[in-house]
């Protein structure tokens, strides 16, 4: 694979604007919802702090998301000194996302909020499709963004 070094490091910024997309997830934390008051048929439910739920849950989101756009970054920069083949390199691109994929789906069931599950699992879903199309190899994603702008939403950004 022949790349510039100019746009290995555009490649580098790109992911790390997607990855401060994402980082929005650490910051503002929602309030929690109160639980209803048990009633004499039912026995009490115990109740879930969502804000503390939703910063956990975005909180480890993030890691992942992070973890493997820096490891893109990486590997594109390592590509200048050592350059692999456009396999190898495809290769590394479609297992950081599919690894992102499948962190979130494993994430998203554990948020108490609907809106954080519902946008890592939209998230999760988008990388899944995009590993189905034309884009699966490539680092550049675009296509990403209103996904990681809701996630970023969701977690109180």
């Amino acid at each position: 694979m022949t790349r510039t070094p100019a746009r290995i490091v555009r490649t580098a910024l790109t992911l790390v604007v997607a990855a401060g997309l994402a980082a929005g997830c650490q910051s503002e934390e929602k309030s929690a919802t109160p639980a209803a008051a048990p009633s004499a048929s039912t026995a009490p439910s115990p109740t879930v702090d969502v804000a503390a739920n939703s910063k956990q849950v975005c909180d480890a989101s993030l890691a992942l998301v992070k973890k493997h756009f820096v490891a893109m970054a990486d590997d594109a920069i390592a590509a200048i000194d050592k350059p692999v083949s456009a396999k190898e390199a495809g290769e590394k691109v479609r297992a950081n996302y599919t690894a992102i994929a499948e962190g979130l789906r494993v994430e998203a069931p554990k948020a108490a909020d609907p809106q954080v599950r519902t946008a890592l699992e939209n998230l999760a879903g988008a990388v899944k499709k995009r590993l189905t199309g034309p884009d699966a190899t490539k680092v550049e994603a675009p296509d990403l963004d209103p996904t990681l702008k809701a996630v970023d939403a969701a977690c109180g950004n």
